[in-house]
C-alpha cells in the first residue's frame, strides 16, 4: 500500500497536467510491451510495431522490470534531439536505476555499458530510443495530446481538491488527508509531500494502477502517473511532413522545425510555439525572432499577445521553391563593370 500524506498547503499545489509528458509516455509503453499486457485499444499500436520492428530496439527492454520503468529516456518534438539528450542523460537517475535493475535480475552487457557510461552504449541508447519514438510515439503524438488535454479540461470542472483526488481512479481511495493505493509488490510506503503539492499526470499508456513518480527529491515536485481515459483504440495518423534536410542545414533543426510549426499551426503565440517544439518560451522568442528578421516570419500583436504567421518567403522554403527575384532596368554606366 502507497499511501500519500497531504499538508493543508499541498492541497492548495495540487494541478493536472495540461499536456502529456511524452518522455515517460514512452517509458510506459516499453514497460507495456515487456509486461506483456494486453489491451484491446492497444492492439492496433502493436501490429503497427510488429510490421516495422527492429529487433535492437529490443535493447530497452534491458533497462526494465516488471516494476522498473526508466525515468531518463528523453523524448523531444525532434528524434535527433531526442537521441542527444538520451545520450547524455544524467548519470545519477541512470546509474541508481540499473542498481535497481540488477538487484532483480543480472544486468545486460548493453545494461552495464549504459550504467559504466561506455560512450558506445550512451550513443546506442540514444539511437534505440529515437528509432522507438518514431515507431511509437510520433504517429499517435496528436491523438495522446488530445486524450490528455480532454483529461485535463475535465478536471478542471472539479471545483475541490477533494472532487479531484476523489475521481482519479477506482483503485484510489482519498481520505483527507491520505491518498492510498495498492502497490504491484504488496509492500507498504509513505510519502510526505512536505508543501511540495503533487502534479497529477493522466497518461495513455499508464499502468492499470497509479504510480508515483519523483518523490525522492526534495527539491523536485512529485509526480502522480495515472491511466487517462481513453474512448477508443490508438490508431497511427499522418501528422505534418518533417522539414526538408535542405531546409534543416540552411536553418538548423529547431529553426526549420519552428518554421515549420508557424506554418502548420500558426499563427500561434511564443508559448504555443515553445509547447509545440517542446523547448522553453524563452528558446521560442530566441528563434522567432531570428526567423522574423530574416524574413520568414512575420509578428502581430494582439492585445498583450505576440503572435507569429509565415511570410511568402518562410513558405516558399518550406514549399522547397524559392521565389524569383524582382527584376529591375538593366544597369548602365560605371556600376555595370
Amino acid at each position: 500500500m502507497l499511501r500519500i500524506l497531504f499538508s493543508r498547503d499541498d492541497l492548495t499545489r495540487i494541478r493536472v497536467a495540461e499536456r502529456p509528458d511524452m518522455s515517460m509516455e514512452l517509458s510506459l509503453s516499453v514497460h507495456a510491451l515487456v509486461s506483456g499486457v494486453r489491451d484491446p485499444r492497444f492492439q492496433s499500436w502493436r501490429d503497427h510495431l510488429r510490421a516495422s520492428w527492429n529487433p535492437r530496439t529490443a535493447l530497452l527492454f534491458d533497462l526494465y522490470t516488471a516494476t522498473a520503468i526508466p525515468e531518463f529516456l528523453a523524448v523531444r518534438r525532434d528524434p535527433g534531439a531526442t537521441e542527444s539528450a538520451t545520450a547524455r542523460a544524467p548519470e545519477a537517475p541512470l546509474r541508481e536505476h540499473l542498481r535497481s535493475v540488477g538487484g532483480e535480475r543480472q544486468l545486460s552487457a548493453f545494461a552495464r555499458g549504459v550504467a559504466d557510461g561506455d560512450r558506445r552504449a550512451r550513443k546506442l541508447l540514444g539511437n534505440v530510443t529515437a528509432d522507438y519514438q518514431t515507431l511509437a510515439i510520433d504517429p499517435y503524438r496528436r491523438q495522446i495530446e488530445t486524450i490528455v488535454t480532454t483529461e485535463h479540461w475535465r478536471s478542471r470542472r472539479l471545483t475541490e481538491p477533494d472532487q479531484v483526488l476523489g475521481s482519479l481512479h477506482p483503485a484510489v481511495c482519498w481520505r483527507r488527508p491520505v491518498l492510498s493505493f495498492p502497490l504491484a509488490n504488496r509492500c507498504r510506503h509513505d510519502v510526505r509531500l512536505d508543501g511540495r503539492g503533487l502534479l497529477l499526470q493522466p497518461c495513455v499508456f499508464g499502468p492499470r494502477r497509479p504510480v508515483i513518480a519523483r518523490f525522492e527529491d526534495p527539491e523536485q515536485q512529485p509526480v502522480l502517473l495515472y491511466p487517462a481515459r481513453i474512448g477508443g483504440p490508438l490508431r497511427a495518423e499522418a501528422g505534418p511532413p518533417a522539414p526538408s534536410r535542405t531546409l534543416t542545414a540552411l536553418l538548423g533543426q529547431t529553426r526549420a522545425a519552428a518554421l515549420e510549426a508557424i506554418a502548420t499551426h500558426g499563427p500561434c503565440s511564443t508559448k504555443e510555439l515553445a509547447a509545440r517544439l517542446d523547448i522553453s518560451t524563452a528558446s521560442a522568442s530566441e528563434h522567432a525572432t531570428v526567423l522574423a528578421e530574416s524574413g520568414l516570419t512575420a509578428k502581430d500583436r494582439i492585445g498583450r499577445t505576440v503572435t507569429h504567421r509565415p511570410t511568402p518567403l518562410g513558405e516558399a522554403l518550406l514549399a522547397g521553391r524559392i521565389p524569383s527575384p524582382v527584376t529591375g532596368p538593366p544597369v548602365t554606366g560605371p556600376e555595370a563593370a
